[in-house]
């Protein structure tokens, strides 16, 4: 009796090995039990603390210091609209309000936390000898700095990860922000401690909104921003982070929305902020962002140039903070594409996780670009050719690359062309998925990278696809069909969208006008 079941027993296990032997080369050859420590570099959620432990970022928001104002801007704007042409009065009360808002948040001329410590230290990664998963070793750091000291300390941190866990290489993933600090790593020290690299939603390769605020590149258009607001603001998702863009789009959406009918006060809102603007940007760039080194990272380099003209007017008092920014752009900034390819010539494998399909705020020429809501698709993916939001690729080029053999990487919706990417093979993108919003259903598929013992590819997986579509309802992720050529803009669920947010906008508005009374 014995014998027999001891013989089963070996039969089941032959049977389980050549399962295991023959079974798809995606599941056998493709995938290992990857014990490499991952390190996480946050993006710029991280909460920032003065010398005395009381905290400076995240700020309460522009949005509820505007709230809290009314009546001194709603003053400020009437005495100027009494003296047409003089907006003295009213720039001087936005101003006032924002350099409140972030006088613990702006570093020195020299681009130094003068007002002291950063971020509370990284805490001390505990030893872990397997199944890690993303947020084991989590890389924290102050944005706001010079990439250099980020760079410095990440790499001490990976040191420590290194010695703790007794393995030789990590795995790196940058989300938005967090991709400046890798790339500033991989600048200064290469490749030899990092098995992979993935860059989710990286704003590395700059962004139109930090690059249109640096340069006085906003527009403002209330009826554009009323279109934005019913379609995209009420019904975004927010990680609750302070977001100057969006709280005044917000703001302007209330306004467009309570008086979109009054040409005449719309036309005295935009040529009041076109009078505004020439004297005030320069001010509220400095009281803000301006003296930050980490926000420099994002500046695109068509904009970078005359960004500096306008922040910075020749004043001498900044050589040490251009510098600084200056090192960044010319030494990582543009030589990104070319660090990168270095870095897989030398064995580190790559992955690319790119966003689209939501508009970015309508302040800015270029804000019809394929975009996460804060970062374009073209930089974000490190070069794919899209077409506008609610916009297709003109048959004449998708015709050109069938053609030539790039019909492949074409999304089922006809929008994105992967082909042009840096890495075309190892860049995904997920529709419709907010920036500010990190699924696990995402996790999965960085997972997966992760445990690949080659490089992971487009091909390696049929259940991650190079084009997802992130459904919200059920939180997962799905592969992009073919596009449904029915006007999106005119379906009843857009229409009841609509009719629900001109109540929530009229309930503001009462809300409001109680609160002022």
């Amino acid at each position: 009796m014995k014998r027999t079941l001891t013989r089963v027993l070996s039969l089941l296990l032959a049977l389980l090995c050549a399962a295991a032997v023959l079974s798809p080369a995606a599941s056998a050859a493709a995938y290992y039990e990857n014990d490499l420590p991952v390190v996480y570099v946050i993006g710029r959620g991280t909460w920032i603390y003065d010398k005395n432990e009381n905290k400076i970022y995240p700020t309460d928001g522009i949005e509820k210091a505007i709230k809290n104002n009314v009546n001194n801007l709603a003053a400020a704007w009437a005495e100027s609209l009494m003296f047409r042409g003089d907006w003295d009065k009213l720039s001087d009360a936005i101003y006032d309000l924002v350099e409140e808002e972030y006088k613990n948040y702006v570093l020195d001329n020299n681009g130094e936390a003068s007002n002291g410590t950063h971020v509370k230290p990284n805490a001390e990664p505990k030893a872990k000898k397997s199944n890690f998963s993303i947020t084991d070793y989590q890389f924290s750091y102050d944005g706001r700095i010079d990439p250099r000291e980020n760079a410095e300390l990440l790499n001490e941190y990976i040191d420590k990860v290194r010695a703790v866990t007794g393995k030789r290489k990590v795995q790196l993933i940058g989300r938005c922000l967090g991709s400046t600090v890798i790339s500033a790593y991989l600048t200064m020290y290469g490749c030899s401690k990092v098995d992979t690299a993935i860059f989710y939603a990286a704003s590395n390769q700059g962004l139109i909104p930090i690059s249109a605020f640096f340069t006085g590149d906003v527009v403002f258009d209330c009826k554009a921003i009323e279109k934005y607001g019913d379609d995209y603001l009420n019904n975004s998702a927010s990680d609750g982070s302070d977001n100057l863009s969006r709280s005044l789009v917000r703001f302007g959406y209330r306004i467009a929305s309570s008086m979109y009918a009054t040409d005449y006060i719309i036309g005295e809102v935009e040529r009041a902020y076109r009078d505004i603007a020439r004297t005030l940007y320069p001010r509220i760039v400095l009281a803000v962002y301006g003296t930050c080194p980490g926000f420099w990272t994002m500046v695109r380099d068509d904009y970078y140039e005359k960004a500096k003209q306008v922040v910075f007017e020749g004043k001498a008092k900044y050589a040490k903070l251009i510098e600084k920014i200056d090192w960044y752009h010319y030494n990582v900034f543009q030589k990104f594409p070319q660090t990168l390819k270095k870095c897989k010539q030398e064995g580190m494998k790559v992955a690319v996780i790119a966003k689209y399909n939501i508009q970015l705020a309508p302040l800015f020429k270029d804000c019809m670009k394929q975009a996460d809501d804060l970062v374009e698709l073209e930089t974000a993916s490190y070069g794919a050719t899209c077409a506008d939001i609610k916009q297709l690729l003109p048959d004449s080029y998708i015709n050109e690359q069938e053609k030539n053999g790039m019909d492949k990487y074409i999304s089922p919706d006809l929008k994105v062309d992967a082909s042009t990417c840096l890495f075309p093979d190892y860049t995904w993108f997920i529709k419709d998925l907010p920036h500010d919003v990190f699924p696990n259903s995402v996790n999965e598929l960085i997972m997966k990278i992760f445990h690949s013992k080659e490089q992971f590819t487009i091909d390696s997986d049929e259940q991650f696809s190079q084009y997802l579509q992130y459904e919200s309802n059920s939180l997962l992720l799905s592969k992009v069909t073919e596009l449904d050529l029915a006007d999106e803009n005119d379906s009843a669920e857009i229409s009841l969208r609509k009719l629900l947010n001109l109540f929530n906008t009229l309930f503001w508005l009462l809300k409001n006008l109680f609160n002022i009374m």
